[in-house]
């Protein structure tokens, strides 16, 4: 499991694929200085909502190397420009991850 830190503070505990998916989409957003939401499993069961941005502080902490999904990239990639942003969540999304033993969980 690695760690998405976002803000300095708040630490999220996502699969080390979906991380590593997670950080190029992030990555390649930020260099184009576009901002998009990311919503992510919350604590208790419920989920949040999170803005990507150039000027909050964000840290990705990966465990072991992951290979990157080029179709799973685009499907995120694609999540970030639409109105409500990438949803970690979504059936699009949750269904993958759990097929691939993608499945994202917060701290």
């Amino acid at each position: 499991m690695g760690q998405l830190i976002y803000g300095g503070n708040r630490v999220i505990e996502l699969d080390d694929e979906v991380l590593a998916h997670l950080r190029s989409v992030t990555f390649t957003k930020l260099r184009r200085n576009e901002s998009f939401a990311l919503t992510v499993p919350g604590p208790g069961g419920g989920c949040e909502a999170l803005w990507i941005h150039a000027a909050i502080p964000l840290r990705f902490m990966i465990d072991e190397r992951a290979s990157l999904n080029r179709p799973f990239l685009v499907d995120m990639m694609a999540a970030t420009n639409s109105a409500g942003g990438l949803d970690l969540t979504s059936r699009e999304f949750a269904p993958r991850q759990a097929d691939a033993g993608l499945q994202a969980i917060s701290a």
